[in-house]
């Protein structure tokens, strides 16, 4: 299923030069950009068939909304968002990018290094991460090369996140009732269940409740954002936050049946994506040449609680 060229890279990129386990820096993405199409396969859930890079861009640039669903710790997984972003933004002028790694108070400072640069300023990568402030919990080495390169584009970039005030509020004091949040309770169990699961089923009832309105409210918030965001606009998130049956389609204004919403899933070999859940799987290897685990390989449970508290 998966193409030569991507296996893995030779296991590196420009003979050696970056491991596709080091950060997805903006020197390893001009290296790998003009290949990053034939990576791995990129599956039509509606049909099962494998498609060609340009028909999904195709396809998604023909949306208001698009959600990419990322495993935060896969840089390759960044080097995709990164090439997306510019391939999308060829094809059609790009209204909003809206990432989940910004937090609703870092809002302001992004507004305004994004007009500075765009007078033609210029800002070294530690200044950028000093003035929007950077959540250290999100991996710079991981994110700063995407978030440089879409300061710089035209297009407007939305904080998709809830601020930490707003998180440790929740943390302190859940509503009486989470699963009363949801319009569904079947979403609020299987939730409740992801969210155990990753504790090793080590969480107090208190803190699962905690978390458990956490997650409404950040696909609330990544909705209503993307919502009010000028079209057509993009979101990046962990790929719980992008599942039209649990997610953040949920509470957009037209639901997660809009035929102008498409959802791509950037998976990993044994992570399963029914079609009800996105539109696209781009499914890429979890294990390298050797067999040894990619950075972005399913974390084990004791693992995810790291990831979780994002």
């Amino acid at each position: 299923m998966f193409k030569s060229s991507f296996i893995w890279l030779g296991l590196a990129l420009c003979a050696g030069c970056a491991s596709v386990n080091q950060p997805a820096t903006e020197s390893t993405y001009s290296q790998v950009e003009a290949n990053i199409g034939e990576w791995g396969a990129i599956i039509d859930l509606a049909s099962g068939e494998q498609v060609p890079a340009d028909r999904l861009l195709d396809e998604l640039a023909a949306a208001n909304t698009v959600m990419v669903g990322e495993v935060h710790v896969n840089p390759v997984h960044h080097l995709i968002e990164q090439w997306l972003a510019a391939r999308l933004g060829e094809r059609r002028p790009q209204g909003a990018v809206v990432l989940e790694m910004l937090a609703s108070d870092q809002q302001r400072p992004v507004d305004e290094v994004k007009a500075w640069l765009a007078e033609g300023n210029q800002v070294r990568a530690k200044r950028l991460k000093q003035i929007i402030r950077w959540d250290e919990r999100w991996d710079w080495a991981q994110y700063g090369a995407l978030v440089e390169s879409l300061m710089q584009a035209p297009a407007a970039l939305l904080a998709g996140n809830l601020s930490r005030a707003q998180r440790n509020e929740m943390m302190n004091s859940p509503p009486a009732d989470t699963t009363a949040l949801f319009a569904n309770p079947a979403v609020a169990a299987q939730q409740r269940k992801q969210i155990v699961d990753m504790h090793c089923g080590q969480i107090d009832q208190a803190r699962l409740d905690a978390m458990l309105a956490i997650q409404y409210a950040r696909d609330l918030r990544m909705a209503q954002v993307l919502d009010q965001a000028p079209a057509p606009r993009l979101l990046f998130a962990g790929t719980l936050h992008t599942l039209k049956t649990q997610g953040a389609p949920l509470y957009l204004k037209q639901g997660p049946a809009d035929a102008a919403l498409k959802v791509l899933v950037l998976g990993e070999q044994g992570q399963p994506v029914a079609r009800q859940d996105a539109d696209f799987l781009w499914l890429l290897p979890a294990r390298d040449a050797t067999g040894a685990a990619l950075s972005g390989a399913a974390p084990s449970c004791g693992e995810a609680t790291k990831t979780a508290a994002h």
